[in-house]
């Protein structure tokens, strides 16, 4: 994610070198059409005026800030240099009957809003302040003679035209992001329980495995199993038995509550928890909140399972050295603890230590 902060920061800016070379390369062009009694005027208005504003953009580029606020920032670009363009018609008309072309008006806006990628409200903002800013400038000095009612109509027409083409770039933008994120969720969540599915799961157990290796730190795998879950569902129905695993999945999110916890649904009623950095008497007190998780809900069971409430039983196994372990004998290990609690009367649960084996 910073990655893509630091890429997007560096295309900005690259960006705006950009377009302070086009100022440069127009200036080469209108110095060709501009009386030689204009050009300090012109120097004046691009040198000390456009481009510095520019180029104070490229060194806030640096600022730490600068990712958070630069669509402000952006918006007070345009708006600067297009003002400082109506002071130059207005200039160039006042001192020298001269007319001064509009058209880096609109050629602003569409730099500013799709090169720099101002969105849509603020381009909005701007194009309002822009218009009502030509419409005063016309109304004081009607720079265009007859032409000033089309060249109002081509100014206030291109600006609304960039400030829509924005609202549905960024509309249409804004809905594939969505999409993508809906993708991303289904390939990586159980749509049932909102938990990680088998393979997300598995993928981030071998990065905290791999972590945890790293730094020398525990790691211990829970399993869990709804009892007698088959007969619940045969007396109940599955929508029943759906409620009964999103409950499950409630209660595991309410115990394990730390960023690095990784939950998710292993299939049907089992599920699996990773954590890292534990201890025995931590891995306990895990078990027996989950446990009275189930004894507080008081989920009535069907009446041939082996308790009259819902329960489920867990298979814990925590390895202290996971310097030569691998994620699938963790796993095993914990189905293995499963079946020992289940064997012992369910609604239990049955902790195995990797290095007493």
């Amino acid at each position: 994610m910073k990655l893509n902060k630091a890429s997007e920061v560096i295309r900005l800016r690259v960006a705006l070198i950009i377009g302070a070379c086009l100022v440069l390369g127009f200036m080469v062009a209108d110095f060709i059409l501009l009386p030689d009694v204009m050009h300090k005027l012109y120097i004046f208005d691009r040198l000390l005026l456009q481009l510095p504003i520019i180029l104070i953009m490229v060194v806030a580029s640096f600022w730490r800030q600068f990712a958070s606020c630069k669509h402000y920032l952006f918006t007070f670009l345009l708006l600067s240099l297009t003002y400082s363009n109506y002071w130059l018609i207005w200039a160039c008309w006042r001192d020298f009957q001269f007319v001064f072309p509009y058209e880096g008006t609109i050629l602003y806006a569409f730099f500013c809003v799709f090169a720099l990628g101002i969105p849509f409200k603020l381009a909005f903002f701007a194009a309002t302040l822009n218009i009502m800013g030509f419409l005063s400038l016309m109304w004081v000095a009607p720079v265009y003679g007859d032409r000033v009612g089309i060249s109002i109509a081509f100014v206030c027409g291109s600006l609304f035209i960039c400030a829509y083409a924005k609202y549905r770039l960024d509309r249409s933008v804004s809905l594939l992001e969505q999409s993508n994120n809906r993708l991303l969720k289904l390939s990586k969540f159980d749509p049932l329980s909102d938990l990680l599915n088998r393979r997300a799961l598995r993928e981030l157990s071998v990065k905290l495995l791999s972590v945890s290796k790293r730094h020398k730190v525990s790691m211990a795998v829970f399993m869990l199993d709804l009892d007698d879950f088959k007969k619940y569902n045969d007396s109940f129905g599955h929508q029943e038995g759906d409620e009964a695993i999103k409950l499950q999945a409630d209660m595991m999110r309410t115990v394990f509550k730390r960023e690095t916890d990784i939950l998710g649904r292993y299939g049907g009623e089992e599920f699996i928890v990773v954590v890292s950095e534990v201890d025995k008497q931590r891995v306990v007190s895990l078990c027996n909140a989950l446990l009275a998780q189930w004894k507080e809900a008081k989920l009535p069971h069907a009446k041939d399972a082996k308790h009259s409430i819902m329960s489920c039983s867990i298979g814990a196994v925590l390895a202290m050295d996971v310097k030569d372990v691998k994620l699938d004998t963790l796993i095993d290990k914990a189905d293995q603890a499963l079946y020992e609690a289940k064997e012992k009367g369910k609604a239990c649960f049955e902790l195995q230590e990797l290095a007493n084996l």
